[in-house]
């Protein structure tokens, strides 16, 4: 089932065009988790860096962020995110700004956006401000701080019509200045393995010859554990030759733990001990998808969906919930099947309707796979570079390369 096209895989990473000259790039981002935000800005900003362009990061120190960007090669200048200390990182940022002069600078969360709007103003720099905002919006930001903040900001990128819709709903900028860019995921990384599906199984302790009805995600109240527990316990009363395959794990915030013990009682409480195996966090996502026979997405508001776009690209039929993101990645019935968040039900029945339907499967499943090749991240990162060459250009502000060689990073 997991098929690899031959002309998808020999895909090569676009270049710049020749015409534009390399950009100077800072990235922000404000955060101590790990998940597909965080692996979106490192991949983006590699593949920046791949394509020509001088990138730095700032990031907080001694994060997971952190180690990822450095081990990508990457050039990263750290914050403390601590109290005063805050006023230190301002100066040595506005300092860098100063000396290094970057085209472009964009911000990933509210939080980066806010400082960096402030320490932009203090360098008296003409670099241009983006924002990508990758959650989605319930509350109004009108006040006369936040028309300043968003006045500085060129553009906002939300990664879903989701997304978007809360920005236009709540922010106060023009519709415009609102564009939707998905994430990208690195095409190849997921259409190219190695691992067979039985090797990936003993690794994983599964049984070979049963059919894995797998998730990936980490372990949150939203992901939706709880309905996929419960849906394959209705499975397996009617069908003992299923297994299922959580990968992930939960952060160590008191919270997440509390929903894991939930989970694993859950688990204990039907009976799924034997047959329903948790692999924790430590795993390449390809391994967990090399097992799986069918991927399931219950999770009930997701901003966009990495994950399922993911599974998409490996060449595994996709069953997800029509809210938030993903009907943006899923056309029911085309490249995957759609159901109701929270109803456990009605995920059964669609895990039910495609182990019944081993054609429906291999469509649904190259479909997919076809389907995604739009995401590749060095797609994405073009479409930026286009915007960004234009806004100079329209701005009067032309790349200012070359610059002086980069200072120590922190």
């Amino acid at each position: 089932m997991n098929t690899i096209n031959p002309a998808i895989a020999s895909l090569s990473p676009p270049r710049p065009d020749p015409g534009s000259a390399p950009l100077c790039i800072l990235v922000a981002c404000d955060s101590h988790s790990w998940g597909g935000l965080e692996r979106e800005v490192i991949w983006l900003a590699a593949a920046w860096h791949e394509r020509g362009h001088r990138v730095t990061l700032y990031l907080p120190r001694g994060t997971r962020i952190e180690s990822q960007a450095r081990t990508h090669g990457l050039e990263v200048l750290t914050h403390s995110r601590q109290g005063l200390l805050r006023i230190f990182d301002i100066v040595r940022l506005r300092g860098w700004i100063r000396s290094q002069k970057p085209d472009i600078v964009h911000a990933h969360d509210s939080q980066s956006l806010r400082l960096l709007s402030l320490t932009l103003s203090l360098s008296k720099t003409q670099s241009l401000l983006y924002l990508t905002r990758h959650m989605g919006l319930k509350h109004t930001r009108r006040g006369i701080l936040n028309r300043l903040l968003y006045r500085r900001t060129q553009r906002i990128y939300a990664i879903s019509s989701y997304v978007a819709r809360g920005i236009r709903d709540h922010l106060p900028i023009s519709d415009d200045r609102v564009r939707i860019l998905p994430p990208g995921i690195r095409y190849q990384h997921f259409t190219i393995h190695s691992l067979s599906q039985q090797e990936a199984r003993i690794q994983l302790g599964l049984a070979p010859d049963k059919t894995v009805i797998g998730m990936l995600g980490r372990i949150t109240a939203m992901k939706g554990h709880r309905e996929y527990l419960l849906a394959m316990h209705t499975l397996m009363k009617q069908d003992p030759s299923i297994q299922g395959l959580v990968a992930g794990g939960a952060d160590s915030e008191p919270l997440e733990q509390s929903f894991l013990r939930e989970i694993q009682t859950l688990k204990r409480q039907l009976g799924l001990e034997g047959t329903v195996h948790f692999t924790g966090e430590s795993l390449d996502p390809r391994v967990a998808f090399a097992a799986m026979d069918i991927f399931v997405f219950p999770s009930h508001l997701e901003s966009f969906g990495m994950t399922v776009v993911e599974a998409m690209t490996f060449g595994l039929p996709v069953i997800a919930c029509a809210a938030g993101g993903i009907p943006d990645i899923i056309e029911d019935g085309e490249n995957g099947l759609l159901i109701p968040p929270q109803d456990p039900e009605a995920l059964a029945q669609a895990i039910t309707r495609l182990l019944n339907a081993p054609d429906l499967c291999k469509r649904l499943a190259q479909s997919a796979q076809s389907s995604t090749r739009v995401w590749d991240i060095h797609h994405i990162a073009s479409r930026y570079e286009t915007d960004f060459h234009h806004d100079l250009r329209t701005t009067g502000q032309p790349s200012l390369a070359p610059r002086p060689p980069p200072p120590g990073s922190g």
